[in-house]
C-alpha cells in the first residue's frame, strides 16, 4: 500500500493493458486478472477509457475485472501538480503529438505520487525513464 492509501502494486498504462489482454497462458491471464480485480494491479481511469477506445474487444473481455471504483482519477491536486511538473521538465504541454492525450504523462504522475511502478510494454520503458519515473515490462514484473 502506497503512503496515501492506494493498494495497488503496480499502475497499469494501456501497453500494460494490452499484454495482459494478449496473455496466452490461461493460468498465468486468469493470475493476472485476479489481480486487476483486487486492485493489486491499479488502472487510472484515463487509461481505461483510452484502452477501451482502442481496444474494444479485449476491453470487452477485461471489463468484468475492471470495476469504476477500482480505477484511480486525477482528482489528487498531488498528481495534476506532478503531471505540470513532468510535463515542464519535458519541455512539453501534456500533450506530445495531434493525436497524444497525455495520458503516460498522467500515468507517470500517478505512479510517481504513489510510488508504485508503471506496468508498461518493453518500448515504453524509454518514454517513463524520461520521465524519471518507475516503469516494468510485464515479464521482469513477473519475476518480482
Amino acid at each position: 500500500m502506497s503512503e496515501s492509501g492506494l493498494a495497488c502494486s503496480c499502475l497499469a498504462d494501456t501497453h500494460g493493458l494490452l499484454e495482459v489482454a494478449m496473455q496466452t497462458s490461461g493460468n498465468l491471464k486468469t493470475s493476472l486478472l485476479n489481480q486487476i480485480s483486487s486492485g493489486m494491479i491499479g488502472i487510472p481511469a484515463m487509461v481505461w477509457q483510452e484502452f477501451k477506445d482502442l481496444y474494444p474487444d479485449e476491453a470487452t473481455e477485461l471489463e468484468p475485472y475492471v470495476s469504476a471504483t477500482a480505477t484511480i482519477g486525477m482528482r489528487k491536486r498531488a498528481y495534476t501538480a506532478m503531471a505540470g511538473s513532468i510535463a515542464e521538465k519535458l519541455s512539453s504541454g501534456f500533450a506530445v503529438g495531434p493525436y497524444d492525450s497525455g495520458i503516460e504523462i498522467q500515468v507517470a504522475a500517478i505512479s510517481t505520487v504513489e510510488k508504485c511502478p508503471v506496468l508498461t510494454s518493453t518500448p515504453q520503458l524509454a518514454q517513463y525513464k524520461k520521465m524519471s519515473c518507475g516503469a516494468v515490462d510485464l515479464e521482469n514484473w513477473l519475476q518480482k
